[in-house]
């Protein structure tokens, strides 16, 4: 594995990693309040998801700000599954919530949609 780069609250993330610690507290507020190793486990497994779906990057071509958005949404989804039963549930209260391999919000952040002209 890569050798530790970046530090903030202390979440160490690895030099290819797409985001860094302040954009993670920016769009996932809770995660400042999680065991610091999980949350760099779940945003590595986001990375490498999030890669395998994403359509290549020229060399030297930077990574686009949605493909950072959709990092921190999908290590949010995969927190989330770790934490919910076998009946997508959080919680004492039931709390349900639905958890799926990867959002497609996550999906269309890596691969828009393109609109098509229709000619008639």
């Amino acid at each position: 594995m890569a050798e530790p780069v970046t530090e903030l609250w202390p979440v160490t993330l690895y030099a290819a990693s797409w985001v860094d610690t302040a954009d993670v507290a920016e769009q996932w507020p809770d995660a400042v309040d999680l065991e610091p190793t999980l949350v760099a486990r779940v945003l590595a497994a986001a990375q490498e998801q999030c890669e395998a779906f994403a359509p290549a990057l020229a060399p030297g071509q930077e990574v686009p700000a949605s493909w950072k958005v959709a990092v921190v949404m999908q290590a949010r989804a995969i927190y989330r599954a770790t934490i919910a039963g076998s009946n997508d549930q959080i919680g004492a209260d039931g709390l349900t919530v639905t958890v799926f391999p990867m959002d497609w919000t996550v999906q269309r952040l890596l691969r828009p949609k393109r609109g098509r002209i229709r000619v008639a």
